[in-house]
């Protein structure tokens, strides 16, 4: 054997050798990439704050947190285009039953925590209209110029219901002379400094600074729904009973019962178990972190994360769960 054979032999040798030998020198990595909300918005800085727990104590995890909108999240997640999304529970239930706005149901959704269960639906309107409570709609077939959001968020089917079972649809109240804004709240704040609009339906945390700064300027009232209006969103789109305490907002003389919907953190039925359980892992270790992210947070635990029982769960996280929370 000449001494080129020889040289050549001994590089391939020496390459196929060391290419196992890298392999277990590299920790296992985990890839994951989590939707949120618009950015700067609540559900961004809520979804960043639950990617830095895994950045933190998920150890070979390398987590992507991008700009998301509730809807699009859902199908996203249950195609495997992303493992993680942060999601209303409200249009996660008509995903999984395929309802409008979606197409086809989404059934691989799967339930990993809930993040926030103090979103709260809000029905604010300008004194000026006389409308006392909510049923002086219909009563006086009041030409209503509201903002409920745009078409197809939680925030259009939570105002459209509302006002169905108070026997005001959309069509009723344009019908009256009203008009429906179909735009998000924060664009809506002008028409109602020009004379554009008097009423609003939000589902938001409360208090909301952006009410706030709206009553410094407009005589509000915060309108409390009736226990049957109540009954009926619980019942048709899964919301649960809440009051906003009296003095939540300076213009508020009196407690509001109205209902809330939670915001969760879902991934599909296909997710490795190993990073759902990593990701809820770094979620506990890190709850004393996130409850700084937000002032919504603050009260979170892991009860709370498993409070959620519309909505399956994916195997992993409740076993995780099981275990940590067994008696």
């Amino acid at each position: 054997m000449n001494s080129l054979t020889r040289t050549c032999l001994t590089l391939l040798m020496a390459g196929v050798f060391a290419l196992p030998s890298a392999a277990p020198c590299r920790a296992a990595s985990h890839d994951m990439t989590i939707v949120g909300g618009g950015s700067g918005g609540l559900w961004a800085i809520i979804t960043e704050g639950v990617g830095e727990t895994i950045r933190r104590s998920f150890e070979g995890a390398r987590v992507t947190t991008e700009p998301g909108k509730d809807g699009p999240n859902q199908v996203m997640v249950n195609k495997g285009d992303v493992q993680f999304g942060v999601a209303s529970d409200l249009l996660t239930i008509r995903a999984l039953k395929g309802e409008a706005p979606f197409k086809a149901k989404m059934d691989k959704l799967r339930l990993v925590a809930v993040l926030n269960p103090l979103q709260a639906v809000q029905f604010f309107v300008d004194a000026k209209t006389g409308i006392e409570k909510a049923s002086d709609i219909k009563a006086k077939k009041y030409p209503l110029k509201i903002t409920v959001n745009r078409q197809g968020t939680v925030i259009d089917l939570m105002s459209e219901k509302t006002l169905e079972l108070y026997g005001a649809s959309y069509k009723d109240i344009t019908s009256w002379g009203g008009k429906i804004f179909k735009i998000p709240g924060p664009e809506a704040m002008d028409l109602w400094d020009a004379g554009q609009m008097d009423a609003i339906i939000e589902v938001c945390q409360y208090p909301s600074s952006r009410f706030f700064e709206l009553g410094q300027k407009h005589d509000l009232r915060l309108l409390a729904l009736d226990d049957a209006v109540i009954e009926g969103l619980n019942r048709e789109l899964g919301s649960t009973t809440i009051t906003i305490p009296a003095g939540t907002y300076p213009f508020q003389k009196e407690d509001c019962k109205t209902v809330t919907t939670q915001l969760l953190l879902i991934t599909s039925v296909d997710t490795p178990d190993e990073l759902v359980e990593g990701v809820l892992s770094s979620m506990e270790q890190n709850l004393d972190y996130l409850r700084t992210v937000h002032s919504n947070l603050k009260d979170l635990s892991l009860e709370a994360m498993a409070a959620n029982t519309a909505i399956p769960m994916h195997p992993a996280a409740e076993k995780f769960y099981a275990a940590k929370l067994k008696k």
